[in-house]
């Protein structure tokens, strides 16, 4: 027997113990959510039955308080059925903002559009961004579709050209 379920045990000798695990969403169930700590975590215990509420476990909404007052962010996942604009309310006033994970678009015109307004061949554009020059032109013709990881990748791109550069350059000595 282990300890849980010996306590679990013990306590239910002194009264009803409420069960209040649950499977975690699956990810056509979910949305991921980023939280960002914007002041003093106030109201932590009420944080967590929140984002419990939600439909995050109760173990996963236990790390997501403890790594916000460690880091002052953290990631989880909610339910898609949740209001998030009324729970990015409700976390505002705990000091807490949330945001909503990106979900890029994958249509290949798209990837010939980001390409050309910023004024790069294949080649350079493939260059820059690690690709093989034939892996790009396939996702351009329709033919294979690039994963999220570089859809996000072109996001930061498009939005902060300096943090890409940075990130993936080095200065040479």
């Amino acid at each position: 027997m282990s300890d849980n379920s010996a306590l679990k045990a013990r306590l239910e000798r002194l009264a009803p113990v409420r069960d209040v695990s649950r499977a975690p969403l699956s990810s056509e169930d979910s949305v991921t959510i980023l939280l960002r700590r914007t002041g003093k975590l106030t109201e932590p215990i009420t944080l967590t039955r929140r984002l419990f509420a939600a439909g995050t476990t109760l173990k996963g909404a236990h790390i997501v308080v403890n790594r916000l007052a460690e880091h002052s962010w953290a990631s989880c996942a909610v339910a898609r059925t949740e209001n998030l604009s009324a729970l990015t309310a409700e976390l505002a006033g705990m000091n807490i903002q949330l945001r909503q994970r990106f979900v890029p678009s994958d249509a290949p015109q798209d990837i010939a559009a980001f390409r050309a307004e910023r004024d790069l061949s294949q080649r350079e554009f493939a260059d820059l961004m690690g690709i093989d020059i034939r892996t790009l032109q396939n996702w351009e013709q329709g033919r294979n579709r690039p994963d999220p990881a570089v859809l996000s990748l072109m996001r930061i791109f498009a939005h902060a050209p300096e943090v890409f550069e940075e990130a993936l350059s080095e200065p040479v000595t």
